[in-house]
């Protein structure tokens, strides 16, 4: 029955068919019940590869809200069922605390997290929790209490079920089962059984609920909540402003302000037009909803004040500096999403966003005892342009080899105390693949050590990414070491052909094809070709500018000395920013992709009307205007042999 279609489906189907269902039609669930999936019969060949291929549908690292709310939905009628067979307390299965609880956090860590993590990848819930524990994503403390109580949720399961025969997940309600059962799984006594369940129950839904706090879905009101604020019935906006008063602690209190008052009315119906994304992050965390409604999200003078400084405030003499970090990052994520969709002022949010990153980054990196390791921000955090829901890509840095390995020491648990940060918040998005020789290389390097490797090592992409690459901490040594890597050695005519044959490479392998004209990030003509023509024309002239900034403001720079035209500058700048606003807006409506446009009309007119454009056709036109001018200033500027 968990075949494509279920019951009604065709009991063999080829697998394009197959994969086709699970892209386009299957339902949240069934993608959470493929993490189980492997071949255990048949053709081997066949069946890894059709895993292979749904590896990527599978594990696509953060999901959208619609789809966790979805799996919520499904979860929520199953405890509903129970709850009204009166089963809740007696079912281990399906009752709050019990197998399916843990299955549910577990699995959605895989879900999440498996794209980055391949040991997680189709692993036993019981092999994924001590994978998750040993990669930094769950406590010592959560690991223990899930593997321990799992295998004894599991243990009673079995003990249940060898006595009746049959498959059951219900507790015995007769005093002489109950004794069996207890005296089956080591108890003296049921009533010690039952305490020790109990516990464990309380204690897993507990953690559960930490993660994703419970949901109620409020319906009666959602009529009158559509009428009140002017939408569409069952539009998209309409559905996310039922969810957001759905998850409000007062329901009936908030429509009635949204009736009489205009600017909660104007402020509920923003976050439903123009950032769905938020609603969930409000659902799950009560916490935030101050946010909401506070002066803190609109355009005024004290938005110019400092996020990270806020930040390193409120945890000047905080103990428990992991939850205190979690918690403002959690706010600061749904700050920055609904300051952008108040003012959609492009490079305000990027100056917001990489203050909060730097601030983190550093924050929690002392906390662990690396004040004097230096973090190197590079792509799109060292040039200061931090996209919503942007990588903080770094590499760390210490000064010399004396104390190089406290510092390796430090910068391990650095990374597994941002791993937690990550899982908690949701907003620490720490990638330290681009550091000399990728994921096998040391996490920190001796500014001596990153030297020899960059005159002896370092690859024509490297040298490139490294343009983007400045000090956090402001450190001058650093910086040298920096400049140093991209202008050391002379930018050959041979090194800009080996970039062409990166960048083609690039686009074959992380761009499907057919999404060309349509992915704002990889395709031709789009951010990477813009970057790459900042990054070469740096590396061609690294005297003519000394300090990283972010890519408009690079290329406008060439224009003012020459290396480019200042209509082509103009022209370059506007494109990058352009396509930047349209991915964050990708962002904010919570759509599958945050770089690559949707070919769904209602979805490309939604973009449209946040854009202030009349239609989606309008919107397709000038991602082309732009596309055509950056294709023919990349290939005038950066010749193909």
């Amino acid at each position: 029955r968990l075949r494509p279609m279920g019951s009604s489906g065709p009991v063999y189907l080829g697998k394009s068919a197959t994969i086709r269902y699970y892209e386009a039609y299957s339902e949240p669930w069934e993608i959470q019940a493929l993490i189980r999936a492997r071949v255990c019969a048949g053709n081997a060949e066949v069946g890894a590869a059709l895993l292979r291929d749904l590896d990527r549908i599978v594990y696509k690292g953060p999901r959208s809200d619609l789809f966790l709310d979805d799996i919520m939905t499904a979860k929520r009628r199953y405890e509903a069922e129970i709850r009204a067979r009166s089963e809740a307390a007696a079912n281990i299965k399906l009752g709050p605390g019990g197998i399916r609880d843990i299955e549910f956090i577990v699995q959605m860590l895989q879900l999440t997290l498996g794209d980055a993590n391949p040991s997680l990848k189709g692993a036993s819930v019981a092999t994924a929790i001590d994978v998750l524990s040993d990669l930094g994503f769950l406590t010592p403390k959560a690991t223990e209490l899930l593997g321990s109580t799992y295998r004894f949720l599991r243990q009673i399961e079995h003990r249940i079920q060898l006595r009746q025969d049959r498959q059951l997940h219900v507790l015995p309600d007769g005093i002489a089962e109950r004794q069996v059962l207890a005296s089956l799984t080591g108890f003296s006594s049921w009533a010690g059984l039952y305490a020790e369940l109990r516990r464990r129950r309380f204690l897993v839904r507990e953690l559960v609920e930490q993660y994703v706090p419970a949901l109620e879905r409020v319906t009666s009101e959602s009529a009158s909540l559509t009428g009140a604020l002017a939408l569409e019935p069952e539009s998209p906006a309409a559905i996310a402003a039922d969810r957001l008063l759905a998850s409000s602690d007062s329901p009936h209190a908030l429509l009635s302000e949204i009736r009489e008052d205009p600017k909660t009315a104007e402020r509920v119906r923003m976050i439903a037009e123009c950032a769905p994304r938020v609603v969930s992050n409000l659902a799950f965390h009560r916490g935030l909803w101050d946010v909401v409604f506070g002066e803190e999200i609109e355009f005024v003078a004290a938005d110019d004040t400092d996020p990270g400084q806020d930040m390193r405030d409120q945890l000047a003499g905080t103990k428990d500096w992991e939850g205190a970090l979690q918690t403002i990052l959690r706010r600061e994520d749904v700050v920055a999403n609904l300051k952008h969709a108040h003012h959609g002022d492009i490079e305000r949010t990027f100056r917001y966003q990489t203050s909060v990153a730097e601030a983190a980054l550093l924050e929690s990196l002392d906390r662990v005892g690396g004040e004097e390791i230096d973090v190197v921000g590079l792509g799109r955090l060292g040039s200061s342009e931090l996209l919503l829901g942007s990588d903080w890509d770094v590499m760390l840095l210490c000064m010399d080899a004396d104390s190089h390995e406290r510092s390796q020491r430090i910068g391990q648990e650095w990374l597994r105390a941002a791993r937690r940060i990550a899982v908690a918040s949701g907003n620490f998005p720490l990638d330290v693949r681009l550091r000399p020789e990728g994921g096998s290389g040391l996490v920190v390097r001796t500014i001596p050590g990153f030297e020899a490797y960059s005159e002896a090592s370092m690859e024509t992409w490297e040298r490139l990414a490294y343009t983007r690459g400045r000090s956090l901490r402001g450190i001058t040594a650093t910086d040298d070491v920096l400049y140093a890597a991209i202008a050391g050695r002379e930018w050959t005519w041979e090194d800009e052909q080996e970039a062409l044959r990166v960048r083609r490479r690039v686009q074959t392998e992380r761009m499907r094809s057919w999404e060309a004209t349509r992915d704002l990030k990889l395709g031709p003509g789009h951010m990477l070709d813009i970057e790459w023509i900042a990054a070469i024309l740096r590396l061609r002239h690294p005297t003519a500018l000394s300090e990283v900034s972010s890519t408009h403001e690079t290329i406008m720079k060439f224009g003012q000395v020459g290396a480019l035209s200042l209509k082509d500058a103009a022209l370059l700048r506007e494109a990058v920013l352009h396509f930047a606003r349209i991915r964050n807006v990708l962002h904010l409506l919570d759509f599958d992709s945050t770089s690559v446009l949707p070919e769904n009309p209602e979805k490309l007119m939604r973009i449209a009307e946040w854009m202030g454009l009349d239609s989606g056709n309008d919107l397709l036109a000038t991602v082309a205007v732009h596309r055509e001018s950056v294709s023919r200033i990349f290939s005038e500027v950066i010749q193909e042999a």
